[in-house]
């Protein structure tokens, strides 16, 4: 029997001579074959229901059916066939159906190399789902993921970028393995306050184009073909790789990690003691039967819960003192070992050092991990610069008993306050700052509160008249975050807002104007600062009484902290590297990288 009638959209087979109402689970006699019954069913029992049997459409009513199918284990390739397969009863239309397999499996290899399209094992598993599908070349899904989808996808990247009144940018380039990935993405506000971040450009490199890595950074703006008027671009953000020539980053997270870099080179007996926890580690890693005897030690001897020396990483930034952290904490362990075996010693006043250079770490550590969440914006640079000056300050001072340690943090902030000396000047951490419920203006002395004001009545004149036509909005609640953590940074910055508490109210005093601009800013300048925890888009979407602030608001906490970096999906994108080795071209690769970058956006309608 054909089951080519849409009447089967809402009815199962039970069995040769009975079919089920998916709508209402009501059997009925198909002795004869025939679907006359159930249509006469639907036209009196679900009269709407009735009406899509002339549409040409695939509903998914039958869903009970389906859910019971058991799931086979191979669904972890993220083939995605369920979503796509055919009607158990409705082999109709076979060649859509075979289009949507297409690119579904095209899909597929996001994740997973085009190798294996070609191993039995999957072709045999293909054939199970389907029968009559014939698994193409190569070529054949590479186009449709380099042609079809990424241009479907790059005019909806370029629609949601035509929504944001203002962007700000960011350039990365991250190496790993003679392979990199340079990349540009988009930061920006939405109108009912959401914070958006879109990757506009992916250009996959390997060890052979290092030639010509400087030109491919110089042309990742100006041959972007998303068209960008430079008057929607509030600022640009280059991490240290692709800083303009003889230039500091913008980048904070690649400033800070240059101030731990030359305060370590200029601390000779810091790297000594490195020296000493990386021959440790070397240990370990050449001997099998060293690490079984420490393994005895920890869990026998010592009654601890067993713990694994790391080995150095170059693509962490603090590997070194990741190491030397791992190298204290099985302090115990390693004492015990080095007493019965040939290791290299530590002595007392040289695990001092290590904790003492771990406490110093840790602010820097917690700090950068916020920088390079893409959710934290520009106004949180000056606080936790701040923040980090009085942690250092006291480290220098109470740690004087240690010459290694205390020269170490007196370098790291010198470093910090000639790296980041700009901040004070750069209209856009300051305002971002300012338009920060959380801050405004409790970093500020009186000669950056009256710049940041001057910036901001400048701004408001130059948009008067020009009503944004905001809707109404809702007040929303808002909740402070549930995940607290013992940070040391949290507390020192926390003791500063404390502290500046009254700042407020007293700094005030010069927006006494009649100005009407000037009555906002008062107004928004004698609203208590909310607490660190919330959010300032949701303060600033309830606020609705600030709507003439709206368009900086969205401006200036469009800018990151940082660059965005794209590690994540460069360590998720080891196959498409490895194919590039083989049969795939770099610009299919970063078209690729692109689809994935952008995931989010497409929210699976790729």
């Amino acid at each position: 029997m054909s089951k080519k009638s849409n009447v089967w959209q809402f009815f199962y087979k039970a069995n040769d001579t009975v079919a089920t109402c998916c709508l209402c689970n009501r059997n009925y006699s198909r002795k004869g074959r025939g679907t006359t019954c159930l249509r006469n069913h639907l036209k009196s029992k679900h009269p709407v229901e009735f009406q899509t049997l002339a549409e040409d459409i695939r509903c998914l009513v039958k869903r009970e059916v389906t859910y019971r199918l058991p799931q086979h284990p191979t669904s972890q390739l993220e083939l995605k066939l369920h979503k796509i397969a055919p009607d158990p009863l409705e082999m109709d239309n076979e060649d859509q159906l075979f289009a949507r397999c297409d690119e579904h499996l095209a899909q597929m290899f996001l994740n997973h190399s085009f190798d294996l399209i070609e191993g039995p094992g999957f072709i045999n598993f293909v054939k199970v789902l389907h029968s009559g599908y014939v698994i193409k070349a190569r070529g054949y899904y590479e186009n449709i993921l380099c042609r079809d989808i990424h241009n479907r996808l790059h005019v909806q990247v370029k629609q949601q970028v035509d929504l944001l009144g203002a962007i700000s940018l960011s350039t990365s380039l991250w190496w790993a393995n003679n392979d990199g990935l340079l990349s540009l993405s988009c930061f920006g506000v939405t109108s009912d306050f959401k914070a958006q971040r879109l990757t506009l450009k992916c250009e996959a490199l390997s060890y052979e184009d290092t030639d010509r890595v400087a030109y491919c950074i110089q042309g990742l703006i100006s041959g972007l073909d998303m068209g960008l008027s430079r008057e929607k671009v509030h600022c640009i953000i280059r991490d240290e790789a692709t800083a303009l020539a003889g230039a500091l980053p913008d980048c904070s997270v690649s400033r800070l990690q240059m101030c731990v870099r030359f305060a370590l080179q200029e601390n000779q007996q810091l790297q000594n003691l490195y020296s000493k926890c990386k021959q440790i580690v070397e240990h370990f890693a050449s001997s099998t039967m060293a690490q079984e005897q420490l393994k005895f030690i920890q869990e026998i001897r010592l009654k601890q819960e067993p713990c694994s020396i790391i080995a150095e990483s170059p693509l962490r930034w603090n590997s070194i003192f990741d190491i030397m952290g791992r190298v204290l904490k099985m302090k115990d362990a390693l004492s015990l070992y080095a007493e019965e075996n040939s290791l290299v010693q530590i002595y007392p006043d040289e695990w001092l050092d290590i904790d003492l250079c771990k406490k110093v770490m840790q602010p820097c550590e917690e700090i950068i991990k916020m920088w390079s969440d893409p959710s934290t914006t520009a106004s949180s640079v000056i606080p936790l610069v701040a923040a980090l000056r009085d942690s250092l300050r006291t480290d220098v001072h109470n740690f004087v008993s240690s010459v290694t340690i205390c020269s170490f943090a007196r370098k790291l902030l010198e470093e910090l306050e000639m790296k980041f000396s700009h901040i004070t000047t750069d209209i856009k951490y300051l305002v971002a700052t300012y338009l920060d419920p959380r801050y405004k203006q409790a970093f500020f002395n009186d000669r950056e509160e009256q710049l940041v004001t001057n910036e901001v009545l400048q701004q408001l004149t130059s948009i008067q008249g020009n009503d944004e036509g905001q809707p109404s909005l809702q007040k929303v609640k808002i909740s402070s975050s549930q995940i607290k953590n013992e940070s040391k940074i949290d507390t020192i910055l926390d003791n500063i807002l404390a502290s500046g508490s009254a700042h407020n109210q007293t700094a005030t005093t010069s927006f006494s104007s009649q100005s009407q601009f000037k009555n906002l800013l008062y107004l928004y300048n004698s609203e208590p600062r909310i607490e660190r925890s919330m959010d300032p888009l949701i303060w600033w979407k309830t606020n609705i009484k600030y709507s003439p602030l709206y368009r900086i608001v969205r401006q200036f906490l469009s800018a990151p902290a940082a660059s965005a970096s794209n590690e994540a999906l460069f360590g998720e994108s080891a196959h498409l590297y490895s194919d590039m080795q083989g049969h795939l071209s770099p610009e299919s690769v970063s078209k690729i990288l692109f689809i994935k970058s952008n995931s989010k956006v497409s929210d699976n309608r790729v």
